[in-house]
């Protein structure tokens, strides 16, 4: 008798469970783009928190028109005062945006820089400067594609050709593509007009410039030395300063008379518009008193954080009387204005009427009525702001951007309308619940932790009071136990976790204490076991099992990162050297991977009694962070692992696969666009069915990611940060980092593969549809965000290699109760049954007279047909059962079983 060990068996179950599920290279598929085409995402939310808006740019003529650019939501425009917004930079190669301007003289050429200027840790990149000729309609790259992050673009109001840019280049490492460009042409070509280089031949990047209101040859710009690496920021160097041009960029000069020099950080600066002498500035001094130059240099190069008693001088108010030529500082002694961390903010704005009268944006709104003798704070509004519009002609009337949305104010301040309907939600985790309907959970930046349903019972809109808050802070993973939808466990950044009683609303904070050096990531990961949900997980830089929902802890791993010195003291708010991804096999408790910001991949297979670091094993491994490693729910020992180089700069796709626990892995990224991976997720039906996201959108494979294909259908491009599949309803809710939920119907895909992409007539599974109480609703504003639900019934997807009719039968029993022609397409159809059974047939009367109603209503004699079909018969609704779905086609058939659901869920 043969004895097989735990890891033999282990090996013979994946063997013969690979030869079943595999894909044979003759099989490997990619999905049609007419499938792609016949499945389209819906957009959920939440709206009410807004998102991080970073520039405005308005008609001065006829100021109703704004156009309100957003860190990573696309750019959006109104026509009418803010009452309502369409988004229009939705389709193009990236979604971050650094600044916007209108061109006065012509006010259909709208132009956009693409990268965000803020340097957050979740800044995005951008590839050059846009150019729209018919207001925002339709966009045009006009070149600069290493500028990466732009933080200002200016128009020569008496040559619409000339413009300028401000470009800071790459985020995370160096180049030469740093500092002020212009174009005389309109942008058909660009001269960089003014380059910094330091002594050691580091280029230093343009963060922003001022154009005088007399003379559009007469610029003042600010240069940013600053250095971004994963593990620290180091807010300033010796190569930031403030330059000035009187003809137009030619030549150019550095201020110095009465402004600080050494070590400078983010510069704002800021003409009075009423007055070209005047000049403001807003200076990031981080030189450090009593510090040699030698010492604070290394500190900065390096990221040696400041020690006890030590402080940097602080963010400092300068003015000029002179245009630029002297300066003297308006702000008090140990006092700053601006705030910090000043590389988010920094932003100068002088009322048009009031030489006198200046606004500093940081984490707050400072104001100056006098010239800076005096500061204080205008209004309560806001908060993290990086955005402000100032009406000349009626310096009341304002617009203030920020990282919880945007508002406009007619009173100076004293009221505000804030757009409530905006969808820019920027999601760093989601999950999903057992509930009918199943609710929607996840963490988003600066606007803490929220809940909303994944549709509505009656197919209505969602509107934005359908959602509740969960957590506060900046709001990271939310797990639910899914056995009994009652225990959230969500944190705010950097590990405080807490479990949250649905039911009673208590919630008990459960941060592990054990170890005060645990260092944690911004988005610490958390797992409920799929095999015991009263055990749950937590990592920080070792991974924490709790066994009975976070009352007790106990560490069953080591120190997982590379635990470097340097790297985990660094500097800018960052903890270094954490684990990012944490995961549970869906088949083996005792089987635990794990993945860190610095490159490791781990793996336990006792429950972790033993770790093995797999780096080794994967080829061309870059050593980036580890954004995510998923479990096979079908073979023991297969996981994939995706790596993120965007905090290198290298955009490239990473994602491997291994099927032995780790000793072996292969790359499944090809055919998925560079841009750095979020996520994989494998479906629970179909382990050839896979989907990645990126860093600017999702894409997906049916044969195991031989092939992949973008897969956003009614999606915009945006970083889809985190996804998961419902178990039961089988769609995709993807999790966006600027707009929000999405959820597309997977059902067709589950079922997909090259056999039934030949098929005559394939019938796909059909997913249970419950017969839902519509009940109450509840009272809502009229300006609303009209989410989209998935409409009643049961969704009949079914798949025909040509074009034609198809005859869709319903049968209870052996009856036929419902019976209906499909203009089918050559791929994918759906089809929609309302519960409902035939009892009569309409005349052609009475047809005529419904379509000459519809056409009075004012549909497309297209919509007007479909709903004659529609109405052809006369019918009635039916019960809760197990129906037969028939569809015929050109002599050939396919069934399946629909199943209704009564709602026993109403009311609970």
């Amino acid at each position: 008798m043969m004895n097989l060990t735990v890891k033999t068996f282990r090996s013979l179950i994946a063997v013969s469970l690979l030869t079943l599920i595999s894909v044979p290279e003759s099989m490997a598929q990619k999905i049609p783009d007419q499938v792609v085409k016949s499945i389209e995402f819906r957009e959920i939310g939440p709206t009410r928190q807004g998102g991080r808006y970073v520039d405005f740019a308005v008609m001065e003529k006829s100021p109703k028109v704004i156009y309100a650019a957003t860190a990573s939501g696309g750019l959006l425009k109104s026509t009418n005062n803010g009452q309502s917004w369409k988004f229009q930079f939705d389709q193009e190669s990236v979604a971050s945006i650094g600044a916007v301007a209108l061109d006065q003289k012509d006010t259909s050429v709208v132009w956009v820089g693409t990268g965000e200027a803020n340097n957050s840790r979740s800044s995005y990149w951008g590839n050059g400067v846009y150019k729209s000729t018919d207001g925002g309609e339709t966009w045009k790259n006009m070149g600069l594609p290493e500028s990466h992050h732009i933080g200002r673009i200016l128009i020569d109001p008496n040559n619409s050709n000339v413009v300028y840019v401000a470009a800071l280049g790459k985020l995370y490492s160096e180049n030469p593509e740093r500092g002020l460009y212009k174009t005389t042409n309109g942008g058909k070509s660009w001269t960089k007009v003014l380059e910094v280089k330091r002594a050691d031949g580091k280029y230093i990047g343009v963060v922003d410039v001022a154009m005088s209101p007399d003379d559009p040859n007469t610029l003042i710009a600010a240069a940013y030395d600053k250095i971004r690496r994963p593990w620290t920021f180091n807010e300033g160097g010796e190569g930031s300063g403030i330059y000035k041009s009187t003809d137009g960029g030619k030549n150019w000069k550095k201020l110095s008379n009465g402004l600080p020099g050494g070590f400078l950080g983010r510069i704002g600066v800021a003409y009075a518009p009423g007055n070209s002498k005047v000049v403001y500035a807003n200076v990031e001094n981080v030189n450090v008193e009593g510090m040699s130059d030698a010492e604070r240099r290394n500190m900065l190069e390096v990221g040696i954080p400041l020690g006890r008693r030590q402080s940097v001088v602080g963010t400092e108010m300068y003015r000029s009387d002179d245009g630029g030529e002297s300066w003297r500082k308006i702000s008090p002694d140990g006092e700053d204005i601006g705030g910090y961390p000043s590389y988010y903010y920094q932003q100068v704005r002088v009322d048009p009427n009031d030489e006198d009268h200046v606004y500093v944006l940081g984490i707050q709104v400072w104001e100056t009525k006098n010239g800076g003798k005096t500061w204080g704070t205008p209004f309560r509004f806001g908060g993290d702001n990086h955005a402000m519009w100032i009406d000349p002609a009626d310096s009341k009337h304002m617009l203030l951007g920020y990282d919880h949305g945007m508002g406009i104010t007619y009173d100076a301040g004293a009221t505000w309308y804030h757009p409530d309907e905006i969808s820019l939600a920027q999601f760093y985790a989601v999950d999903v619940d057992m509930a009918y309907p199943y609710n929607v959970y996840g963490g988003l930046q600066d606007n803490g932790s929220v809940r909303g349903p994944s549709t509505s019972k009656d197919g209505r809109s969602i509107p934005f009071e359908a959602w509740q808050r969960t957590g506060g802070g900046d709001g990271m993973y939310n797990v639910i136990d899914r056995s009994n939808n009652r225990y959230l466990y969500n944190e705010s950044q950097f590990g405080p976790l807490q479990r949250l009683d649905l039911e009673t609303g208590e919630s008990s904070g459960i941060r592990y204490t054990g170890d005060r050096s645990m260092r944690w990531n911004w988005n610490a990961p958390i797992v409920v076991s799929q095999h015991n949900p009263d055990v749950i997980y937590h990592a920080g830089n070792k991974v924490l099992r709790s066994n009975f929902r976070g009352e007790n802890w106990t560490e069953i791993s080591g120190d997982l990162t590379d635990n470097d010195e340097v790297k985990a003291n660094g500097t800018g708010n960052i903890q270094y050297g954490t684990i990012t991804t944490l995961e549970e096999s869906p088949i083996d408790p005792n089987e635990l991977w794990v993945g860190t910001d610095d490159g490791n991949v781990h793996v336990t297979t006792d429950g972790g009694k033993n770790w093995t670091n797999l780096n080794a094993n994967i080829p061309n491994n870059p050593r980036y962070w580890v954004t995510r490693v998923e479990a096979s729910a079908h073979v023991p020992g297969t996981a994939y692992v995706s790596f993120n180089g965007m905090r290198r700069d290298d955009f490239t796709s990473y994602l491997y696969k291994t099927t032995d626990w780790g000793k072996t892995w292969t790359s499944i990224a090809n055919g998925i666009e560079p841009a750095g991976v979020n996520v994989i997720r494998e479906d629970h039906n179909n382990p050839n069915l896979l989907f990645a996201g990126t860093e600017l959108g999702v894409f997906a494979s049916i044969d195991g990611g031989k092939n992949w294909t973008k897969f956003m259908n009614g999606m915009p491009t945006n970083p889809a940060y985190d996804m998961v599949i419902h178990p039961r309803e089988n769609e995709l809710v993807v999790a966006t980092h600027g707009r929000g939920i999405f959820i597309a119907d997977i059902a067709p895909l589950q079922g997909m593969n090259a056999q039934t992409l030949t098929s005559d007539v394939t019938l796909f599974d059909i997913v249970p549809a419950v017969q839902y109480v519509s009940g109450l609703s509840n009272v809502t504003a009229y300006t609303n965000f009209n989410g989209e639900s998935r409409q009643p019934g049961s969704h009949i997807h079914f798949y025909t290699k040509s074009a034609g009719k198809a005859t869709l039968k319903i049968y209870r029993g052996s009856k036929e109760i419902y019976k209906t022609e499909v203009d089918t397409k050559a791929g994918l159809n759906t089809y929609n049954w309302r519960f409902v059974e035939i009892t009569g047939e309409r005349s052609q009367d009475d047809l005529n007279s419904m379509a000459d109603r519809f056409r009075r209503f004012g549909m497309s004699e297209e919509q007007v047909q479909n709903r004659v079909a529609q109405m052809k018969y006369t019918t009635r609704g039916i019960g809760p059962g197990t129906y037969k779905v028939v569809v015929e086609m050109n002599g050939k058939s396919d069934s399946n079983e629909a199943i209704v659901l009564k709602d026993h869920w109403n009311g609970k």
